[in-house]
């Protein structure tokens, strides 16, 4: 069998293929039609066009486009792990939070410095390290202290 006759025999395959598909999904639809059944237009919105994940409700409420109900609410609170007695609204919190945000300031870079006080009250300019951490908590160690020594740089090669 030559290379054209192989060729011909995958493009009748293809065709044959996409026609079961165009049927199957004719079929499809006649059925819907059928029953009145409309396909969503969108995964992420139910048919009153509400977001249908905490996430997208979420997002939703922050814009201001969407009111929680009491029930959305809850389920915020039960997928976050709040208690019982937490009764502060989604955007409550999300207020409280942004009110600590600003309180605490912009956080700084990586590589610059920070200044800290002593339990004396003595300012000390402070590197931070990765992700804005401070690197209070290792007061012992200093640049170079987990470097492998010549001795471990050989065994590695």
């Amino acid at each position: 069998m030559g290379q054209d006759e192989q060729e011909e025999i995958r493009r009748r395959e293809r065709e044959r293929k996409a026609a079961y598909r165009e049927r199957k999904r004719a079929e499809i639809q006649a059925e819907q039609a059928e029953r009145g059944v409309q396909a969503p237009k969108r995964r992420d919105l139910g048919e009153d066009g509400r977001p249908n994940t905490l996430r997208g409700l979420m997002s939703a409420a922050k814009e201001g486009t969407v009111t929680l109900t009491e029930r959305e609410e809850e389920q915020i609170r039960r997928h976050f792990g709040f208690a019982a007695s937490e009764k502060r609204t989604f955007l409550e919190r999300e207020a409280a939070a942004q009110r600590i945000r600003e309180k605490i300031g912009p956080r700084p870079a990586p590589g610059s410095t920070v200044t800290r006080y002593t339990p004396d009250g003595t300012p000390v300019e402070e590197p931070v390290g990765p992700a804005g951490l401070s690197l209070v908590a290792f007061p012992v160690q200093e640049e170079g202290d987990l470097a492998p020594t010549q001795e471990e740089r050989a065994k590695l090669g």
